[in-house]
């Protein structure tokens, strides 16, 4: 630890000093109107010395020598802008801003009538056409125009980025078909802290952060130097919007339907900023709200002992989201050569959900009444998750380069709300069993675990078209007054995770007018905090255990019941009777919890006093120390070199539990346990750039890159789950995933910001993770399907990737503001798993990726429908080495449109609709003949009124 904080001493003390000498610098904007241009080229003529400007519009130019210079401004759709300028020995000259005109003949009148339209184009494909390594930006503007509504979703479009979804929302964000936590989504460059109610990733959930707070998005697919290397398939950077130039006041307020749920949605936004009159001061403020209500109708066929379904489960889900965003910038220029900037970020998403679940446990089925039980699950909780995030800085110009520094804190929390009080924060259900229920005999089959529901592919009787028919008696419905209760349980998780401080400094100089030289360092302190419990009470009063019916005042019809998955034409909804009101919930805790009715059963329970949940109850320390040099060398006008290095420091340390059960302690033996690990990442990376003419660029990479394990992975302890006979375990000795990286890829612009790319690129990967997964024995259970993160051998991953954007501007009248975007993604993996015959893919690696967007651009109208596909992939290898038994997530397709007509100067009117394919969330075994679970969200949509000052 002193080691590391002594490099970081010695390197803020390098690059704060910045060489005295004559040589003069100059600083300024390039503008469109009030938005500032990224990715426009400054060149000063008769040198090689230019610049590209930065996402806010921003360059700078150093070691110039005193004189009379001409710098010419250029950006693709847009005049070129020639200017003279003076330089004096030793000072830092201020141009003024640079206002740029689009080019009658290379941008459509509609820029000028409405630059919100094509000119976000612009400045995405201007970025990516001026950047040395491989980049794809998307705009504020071009984000707004699909009804994409929080961080994860706005990236969906971009060629090779897949998000994960969550309720039908998008969640995470995964880059060229690899799984999320191999990426690195980050905010203004740092990476966000982590904290979900399941699982413990480094894939940050940003569901909770609205797209209205993003000025850019930056998707990275070939690391340089500068930029944090733990991204082995990517690095996709949300940059917050920031101070526009001058007074600007944009709104918006919404209203719509959720056709599953039945209700409404409602959502709301307000932008303020400005700049002073002497440009020193400017300022932004963001805020925007999302409430919407939710449904979905999902059901789960639960293996055990072999593939027969022990357990089917019937999910209704109703719920509120509330999403609520923050976004404040605040910067200083005291004068030409500094610049100090404040950032404040917040982010909430509160989802107050009730869910029904009936599960049909064919495993209590008795062959000589041929009756099982229903059982009822009535369950209503509180989750939250909150993020909040500061970051200061400043960028100081002296005469020979560029010195930038920033300190930032971050912290994210999951928590579960006061249900059903604020001393049992939990997810809070409560159990009634109806037993003595008519099954059908033909259904079921006793193998030698008991009897299970067996699907005709595995030579049973279950197909996804039979699946509902379960019941010998079509017109059952379950009694309120044989709904005995059976259990109340409370489950408990908190996850806190601080980047307790995250701070980095660059310097950045020309050596001479062909080289350019930056370093720079980063460390960040960061600590995880996480706690589990899973309790279950049973009845132990002296009564009998009361029925669904003795709270009959708070008996009500499920929500919609009648009309469950009514897509995949079954009627099996009315089967459903009477459940549990989420006050009847908090009616019965008041009336049981607390007066001796209930009793914690320990041998259901995961608590840690037996030794359960110890793969969730954790805590890591841990620091990263990066330290990088990087050049840029142009070896002549059309040949561009990039290289350097990264090294990285990664020391954690992770305390948890281990529970012992041996002859000397049978009862077991609960002991606090701490693992440490400490490794060094040596990363190069290296790019050629090659633009044989103005609108052609090839681009060549080969980088290396890594990812951290997951949190979850380097517990100490694991995790039995009495119900599935499953334990999941940790392990603090698995190591880090290397990848060498190799990237090709050409684009060719042309037209109206038409721009055609394609290529191909190649990772070989070093120690992979994957679940271990085997039978063995835990403290006294037998038969145990343990499952444990393990390093593989080394794997692979090929892909192409192609992209286009056409508008059809040669076409007559009205049809020239018709256009197409599209783009697909091929990727093939492999990966060898000790103990398994044959080859595998990597987990979660889909196969193909794919976008489209036929849309209408013309004057006041923009309309657009955007469809999007990923294919199958594994998220789970089983057990047996069998193709049959690994667990796949199904095909995805989803189609969304927008609509919006511009009123006035400054009244637009949109309306938006998603999900309008309503395909099935699909995870099966094997093939789709053996489902594991299907969800379905239905349509949702809404319209409203943007106004803009």
């Amino acid at each position: 630890m002193e080691k590391n904080r002594f490099l970081i001493y010695v390197v803020f003390l390098l690059v704060s000093l910045t060489a005295a000498g004559q040589k003069g610098a100059i600083k300024g904007k390039v503008f469109d109107g009030a938005f500032p241009l990224p990715g426009a080229i400054v060149q000063l003529n008769g040198t090689q010395k230019n610049a590209s400007t930065d996402f806010e519009g921003s360059y700078n130019i150093t070691g110039i020598e005193a004189g009379d210079y001409e710098i010419v401004v250029t950006y693709l759709g847009y005049e070129k802008i020639n200017q003279k300028i003076t330089i004096g020995a030793g000072k830092v000259m201020v141009v003024p801003n640079i206002l740029l005109k689009t080019s009658s003949n290379n941008l459509d009148e509609v820029v000028v009538k409405d630059n919100s339209k094509r000119l976000s184009e612009a400045k995405a494909l201007n970025i990516q056409k001026n950047a040395i390594n491989l980049v794809n930006v998307i705009a504020a503007d071009g984000i707004g125009k699909l009804p994409d509504r929080n961080a994860a979703e706005a990236v969906q479009r971009v060629p090779g980025v897949s998000i994960e979804r969550d309720q039908g929302e998008g969640r995470y964000v995964a880059v060229r078909g690899l799984p999320a936590e191999w990426s690195s989504t980050t905010m203004n460059g740092n990476r966000i802290p982590t904290a979900a109610d399941e699982g413990a990733s480094r894939a940050t959930a940003f569901d909770f952060f609205p797209t209205e707070m993003i000025g850019y998005v930056e998707v990275s697919k070939a690391l340089t130097p500068d930029i944090d290397a733990d991204a082995l398939g990517g690095s996709v950077n949300f940059i917050t919007k920031t101070a526009p130039s001058k007074f600007t006041v944009d709104a918006s307020v919404g209203m719509g339907y959720n056709a599953k749920s039945d209700k409404g949605i409602y959502s709301g936004s307000v932008l303020v900023g400005d700049k002073s009159k002497n440009g020193k001061f400017g300022y932004i403020l963001n805020f925007s709200q999302w409430n919407r209500n939710w449904a979905s109708d999902n059901f789960e066929a639960r293996r055990s002992g072999d593939e027969g379904v022990y357990r089917l489960e019937l999910r209704d889900y109703t719920g509120e989201r509330h999403t609520t965003g923050f976004n404040g910038g605040f910067e200083f220029n005291p004068n030409e050569r500094n610049k100090f900037f404040v950032k404040l970020n917040y982010g909430k998403l509160l989802d107050e959900e009730t869910h029904f679940k009936r599960r049909i446990r064919f495993d209590k089925f008795n062959a000589t009444t041929n009756a099982g039980r229903v059982e009822l699950q009535n369950i209503y909780n509180e989750l939250n998750f909150d993020f909040y995030g500061g970051e200061v800085g400043g960028k100081h110009i002296g005469n020979k380069g560029v010195f930038d520094w920033s300190a930032a804190h971050y912290s994210t929390e999951f928590y579960y709300g006061n249900v059903p009080d604020a001393q049992n924060n939990s997810y809070y259900s409560v159990f009634f069993k109806q037993d003595g229920v008519g099954l059908n005999p033909a259904y079921l089959q006793d193998r030698g675990n008991g009897p299970r529901a067996y699907w005709d592919s595995d030579g049973g009787y279950m197909n996804t078209d039979n699946m509902f028919g379960y019941l010998s008696n079509p017109n059952f419905q379950d009694s309120p007054n044989l709904m005995k209760f059976s259990t109340l349980e409370l489950y408990k998780v908190a996850v806190k995770e601080r980047d307790n401080i995250v701070a980095s400094a660059n310097y950045e100089f020309d050596a001479n007018e062909n080289l350019n030289l930056k370093f720079g360092a980063k460390f960040r302190d960061k600590d995880r905090i996480a706690t589990f419990a899973d309790e279950f009470y049973n009845w132990s009063g002296a009564a009998a255990a009361p029925t669904l019916a003795s709270y009959g005042q708070y008996n009500i019809m499920q929500p919609k019941g009648t009309e469950y998955l009514k897509e995949l034409d079954t009627n099996i909804g009315n089967s459903f009777g009477p459940v549990l009101s989420p006050t009847g919930m908090n009616q019965f805790y008041n009336d049981n919890f607390n007066n001796g009715n209930l009793k914690l059963s320990e041998s259901d329970s995961e608590i840690l006093a037996n030794g359960g949940g110890l793969g969730r109850n954790f805590n890591v320390d841990e620091t990263h120390t990066s330290v990088y040099g990087m050049a840029t060398y142009k070896i002549n006008s059309k040949l561009t070199f990039l290289g350097g290095l990264r090294a990285t420091n990664t020391n954690t340390k992770v305390s948890g539990y281990q529970y012992d059960v041996t002859p000397e302690n049978p009862d077991g033996l609960l002991s606090k346990v701490t693992k440490t690990k400490n490794y060094l990442s040596l990363l190069p990376m290296l790019h050629l750039k090659y633009s044989p003419e103005e609108n052609t660029n090839l681009r060549l990479a080969a980088t290396r890159t890594f990812t951290r394990p997951d949190f979850g992975y380097l517990a100490p302890g694991g995790t039995y789950l009495a119900a599935d006979n499953e334990y999941d375990g940790g392990n603090p000795d698995v190591n880090p995933t290397y990848s060498y990286n190799f990237d090709l890829m050409g684009e060719h612009y042309f037209g109206k910001l038409d721009v055609v790319s394609a290529g191909v690129f190649y990772k070989t990967i070093t120690d992979p993770i994957f679940m271990d997964t085997k039978q063995g024995d835990i403290n006294g259970h037998t038969g145990v399907e343990i499952s444990q993160p393990m390093n593989g051998d080394n794997a692979w991953l090929f892909g192409a990737e192609v992209s286009g954007n056409k508008k059809f501007d040669f076409l007559p009248g009205f049809l020239n503001g018709f256009g197409v975007q599209a783009n697909y993604t091929f990727t093939k993996s492999q990966m060898t798993i000790p103990g398994r015959a044959g080859k595998t893919s990597l987990p979660r690696q889909g196969d193909h990726l794919a976008n489209a967007q036929l849309y209408y651009e013309k004057g006041r109208i923009n309309v657009r429908a955007a469809y999007n596909f990923k294919s199958k992939y594994i998220t789970e290898h089983g057990t047996s080495g069998l193709d049959r038994d690994d667990v796949y997530y199904g095909a995805y397709s989803a189609l969304d449109a927008t609509f919006s007509f511009k009123l006035t100067k400054h009244f637009t009117i949109f309306a938006e609709a998603n999900n309008l394919l309503n395909d099935k969330l699909e995870y099966y075994y094997g093939d789709d003949s053996r489902p594991k679970q299907v969800e379905l969200y239905g349509i949702r949509g809404q319209m409203g009124i943007k106004w803009s000052l």
